[in-house]
């Protein structure tokens, strides 16, 4: 009975041994050969519904230097100027250029706009609303 008993804990350890290797062996390592390398979208969108098929979008660059300061924070500024590539359901409504104050206006029929996409101080952007 004691050879029996001393047989059961050799073969759990044994077991427990495989276990541990196999998850080493199989681990997930961080890969930083990724197809697309992920950047921050150098922009920020703000939709909003202007009428039952229209939509007012408010780009802005986030000026973080006083993120630290509770009397300044993060200023939003309006992008001006701005081309923007809008899509609804992945088919491209067209390309919009922002006014002053940072805005485009999108009219659509079926779909909602929900992509917009353009490039800001050399960065391409994709953002998804």
């Amino acid at each position: 009975m004691k050879a029996s008993r001393i047989g059961n804990v050799k073969f759990v350890l044994t077991i427990v041994v495989v276990a541990v290797a196999s998850c080493l062996v199989t681990s997930c390592e961080d890969v930083s050969d990724l197809a697309i390398d992920k950047v921050a979208a150098p922009v920020v969108a703000e939709v909003e519904d202007v009428a039952p098929n229209a939509v007012s979008v408010t780009f802005f660059e986030l000026d973080k230097s006083g993120i630290l300061d509770k009397d300044i924070g993060v200023v939003q500024i309006p992008v001006s100027g701005l081309n923007i590539d809008v899509f609804a359901g992945g088919t491209k409504l067209g390309t919009f250029t922002t006014d002053m104050e940072g805005t485009i206006e999108v009219e659509y029929e079926a779909e909602k706009p929900n992509e917009f996409a353009g490039t800001h101080k050399g960065i391409d952007f994709r953002i998804f609303k």
